[in-house]
């Protein structure tokens, strides 16, 4: 009997990527990525590198590289912080 534990699988239905037709994916484009969606965008990322074979990984990291959630994030920090909001909030 096969053991499905060592499997990855792919989201579902991922919220912050979509499938291409060639099994890839392209990230959503935000302008503003605050903490929370920061954290998913990242996490669904990471379920999306583990579950495609490594022949594939290298192509998917480099589609990820083009949009960074980091920078987006970093860019609503900022929007807080020049209306006098918390960075945090």
């Amino acid at each position: 009997m096969k053991s499905h534990t060592q499997e990855n699988f792919l989201p579902a239905d991922p919220g912050f990527h979509r499938e291409r037709d060639d099994g890839l994916y392209d990230p959503v484009r935000f302008v503003f990525v605050n903490d929370r969606m920061r954290e998913h965008i990242l996490n669904e990322r990471r379920a999306i590198l583990d579950a495609l074979p490594p022949f594939n990984r290298a192509r998917q990291e480099k589609i990820f590289s083009k949009y960074d959630p980091d920078e987006r994030h970093r860019s609503f920090q900022n929007i807080l912080r020049m209306y006098g909001r918390p960075a945090n909030a």
